[in-house]
C-alpha cells in the first residue's frame, strides 16, 4: 500500500493537473497508464535524484516545507493567471 507524504501529494496534484492535456494529446498511453504506479515511480525517481536532494539541501526544505511552498506557488500561479487574463 503506497505512503502518502507531503512529496507524494505534491506529485500526484501535478500530475493530476496535466493529466486531461495528456491523455487529450495521448489517449491510448493515457488508457494504458495506472496514474498511482506513475505517481509512485515519479516520486522514487526524484528521492534518487542528486539535483533534486542538492536543491532540498540548498533551500534547506523537507518534504512538508517543500509541500508549504507547493501550495504558495499553486496561489501565486492563479493571481498570475488572474492578472494575465484581464490584460
Amino acid at each position: 500500500m503506497p505512503t502518502t507524504t507531503p512529496l507524494h501529494d505534491l506529485v500526484a496534484t501535478r500530475i493530476n493537473q496535466r493529466w486531461d492535456a495528456f491523455a487529450a494529446a495521448h489517449p491510448q498511453l493515457a488508457k494504458a497508464i495506472d496514474r498511482t504506479v506513475l505517481v509512485e515511480s515519479t516520486v522514487a525517481r526524484l528521492r534518487d535524484d542528486p539535483a533534486f536532494a542538492r536543491a532540498m539541501a540548498q533551500a534547506e526544505l523537507d518534504e512538508v516545507q517543500l509541500a508549504a511552498v507547493a501550495r504558495v506557488l499553486d496561489l501565486a500561479e492563479k493571481w498570475i493567471a488572474r492578472a494575465l487574463a484581464v490584460l
